[in-house]
């Protein structure tokens, strides 16, 4: 009779879990596709030669893939697994616009957390995008818990976008968007120290994300 409640309990749990889940996916995709699609009518393609638009967009990839999980359409592990990766991009995004953008857009004069944070859609591609990513994995899908192969393949996407952001910059493809890669307005000696700061801080979030991932699965947060 014990173990009955015991399970019914757990089913009941179980299903709380997973309906929150599911509302935050929903909110998640629903504002990234919004800012997305805001931001694309803006500058069309071009809006993916910033980092956070890509990783927003992997975001609500994530998000998609994470409620089909939801419904039984997916293996949750590997939806929990890419959204670990839209995690650590999300995570890089916020980080980033906190403690190096801002402040160097608050050197001119201007407020730069005013502008990154609360002006068109970067109240939801720097701020609460990012939360809803991490809230909805760590609250109820970091399990399993990454290993140090998923750790690896997290640090992909923000590699892809600096060897293709980096080479446009050398080609003169395109220019910028972010200071750290103006390549030719800067010595080779300064890009290379931007980009061993850049990767490790991508890895030490990962290595931070992967912790926190731990310390929740094992006091047995509501995932499923």
């Amino acid at each position: 009779m014990v173990h009955d409640k015991d399970r019914v309990h757990a089913e009941r749990r179980h299903g709380t879990a997973q309906r929150a889940d599911v509302v935050l996916n929903l909110l998640l995709v629903a504002f990234e596709v919004w800012a997305l699609i805001t931001r694309y009518l803006y500058s069309d393609l071009s809006m993916f030669q910033y980092y956070t638009q890509c990783s927003n967009l992997l975001a609500a990839i994530s998000g998609v893939v994470c409620l089909a999980a939801c419904a039984g359409r997916i293996d949750p592990v590997r939806a929990h697994r890419l959204k670990f990766c839209a995690c650590a991009s999300q995570l890089m995004t916020f980080v980033v616009v906190v403690f190096v953008l801002a402040p160097m857009i608050n050197t001119t004069g201007e407020n730069g957390f005013y502008r990154l944070f609360l002006t068109g859609v970067t109240p939801v591609t720097h701020l609460l995008g990012p939360l809803l990513t991490i809230a909805s994995y760590l609250l109820f899908e970091c399990d399993p818990v990454p290993q140090l192969r998923e750790c690896i393949l997290a640090l992909v996407p923000t590699l892809t976008y600096a060897v293709v952001a980096y080479t446009c910059n050398y080609l003169l493809i395109f220019e910028g968007p972010y200071p750290f890669l103006l390549v030719w307005r800067m010595p080779i000696w300064q890009t290379a120290l931007w980009v061993v700061v850049l990767v490790l801080l991508a890895s030490a979030l990962i290595a931070a994300l992967r912790f926190a991932a731990t310390r929740m699965h094992a006091h047995d947060r509501f995932g499923f």
